[in-house]
């Protein structure tokens, strides 16, 4: 994550200045809020605001929940639903910065959904602001957050300026899974206070998690646990898709992908660690960003025979895009800003990567029970840093 970020560390102090968003170490501003954690039954609302504050959320038919809110520092505020109905939709009122959020819980069965992806959104550029309304209009089950947030890092000021900002109306509306990024879990940073109720308490090598919905089991993989500086140990992962076994559709997201045509560097090791896991647990679709473009890789086959994961790589959130670059493995490659678009039966995945105006820029489906060609060899070389 070069290019424009050189200059950003002194504009994003001035802005939070000038705003008001908080100091790296102490309490956050008040009036950030998301949800996430949902299933079918329950849901987590976050936010920030004094201790004391209260969620209080309307069902159908005017059923009233929730209570007080859990203190987790900071100022963050947090809330457990539990007992929802499935497919149901709930408004919830917060403390009075953080106004109202509104959510749908996932089906019961396999019903199909849509969800959104994107990543690296964190350039504070109106393209990026005007992605997130893109995304909002097209009213997904929920957005996954590829990672990096905000450039340079992920401290209060710059997530306030560069993502709670601009994603403001698509988190009061739209449950969010994100992923960390490089960016996100730098020194200072302030993604694993704000985000560590959705891990439910993983430990610090993470965050990692899985949900379901619909017809998909849905992981989220911090990048750095499969580095080798970290002791990469993907035992968690393997067991989880394992126990994932008999789920029409396995989907793993993280920031930093295991191939890319583009020049990012990724942790090192995280190739060798993670491929021969998502092959062997018979992962349908890895998705990614870090390299500022979209890629759609060909199947990947190179430690299983017979294994066919699809990459699709989202890294074009914003206006700070990398030149692309051609490789016979990489059956599209576009420096544009984009979001991705997944819609999800028993049956298929149709991928869509989606541009500004809304114009589809690359469609890929998968069908259940489909031998996809894969690409055993001829990858790009691992780029470690």
């Amino acid at each position: 994550m070069r290019g424009g970020e050189a200059g950003w560390g002194s504009v994003v102090a001035a802005l939070g200045v000038a705003i008001g968003l908080g100091g790296c170490d102490g309490r956050f501003p008040s009036g950030w809020a998301y949800v996430s954690g949902v299933s079918s039954t329950a849901a987590t609302v976050a936010w920030t605001g004094a201790d004391g504050e209260r969620a209080s959320c309307r069902g159908p038919g005017g059923a009233t929940l929730g209570g007080p809110a859990t203190p987790r520092g900071r100022g963050l505020q947090v809330v457990r639903l539990d007992g929802l109905a499935p497919s149901t939709r709930y408004l919830c009122r917060l403390g009075p910065a953080a106004g109202t959020v509104r959510f749908r819980t996932a089906p019961s069965g396999d019903a199909p959904f849509t969800f959104a992806a994107v990543g690296d959104t964190g350039d504070g550029s109106g393209e990026a602001a005007a992605l997130a309304r893109r995304i909002l209009a097209g009213r997904p089950a929920f957005l996954i957050h590829l990672g990096d947030m905000a450039y340079p890092s992920s401290r209060a000021p710059t997530l306030g300026a560069r993502f709670f900002r601009p994603y403001r109306r698509v988190l009061a509306r739209i449950p969010l899974f994100p992923t960390p990024g490089n960016h996100d879990l730098g020194r200072r940073s302030a993604y694993r206070d704000l985000f560590a109720p959705i891990a439910g308490g993983e430990p610090p090598g993470g965050p990692h998690y899985a949900f379901e919905w619909g017809a998909a089991h849905l992981v989220s993989v911090s990048s750095p646990e499969l580095s080798d500086a970290d002791g990469a140990d993907p035992e968690w992962l393997a067991d989880d898709l394992a126990r994932a076994a008999t789920r029409p559709w396995r989907i793993v997201f993280l920031h930093e992908p295991p191939f890319t045509a583009g020049a990012k560097r990724t942790v090192r090791g995280l190739r060798k660690h993670l491929e021969p896991v998502v092959e062997a647990g018979h992962v349908d679709l890895l998705l990614a960003g870090h390299s500022h473009l979209y890629e759609r890789a060909e199947p990947a086959c190179t430690v299983v025979p017979g294994a066919s994961v699809l990459e699709v790589l989202s890294g074009g959130g914003g206006a700070n895009l990398d030149p692309p670059a051609a490789h016979a493995n990489f059956a599209r490659v576009l420096a544009v800003t984009h979001y991705l678009r997944v819609h999800v039966t028993p049956e298929a995945i149709d991928v869509r990567a989606v541009d500004l105006s809304g114009h589809v820029l690359d469609h890929v489906r998968r069908r259940r029970g489909d031998l996809l060609a894969c690409r055993a060899a001829d990858w790009p070389a691992p780029r470690d840093r």
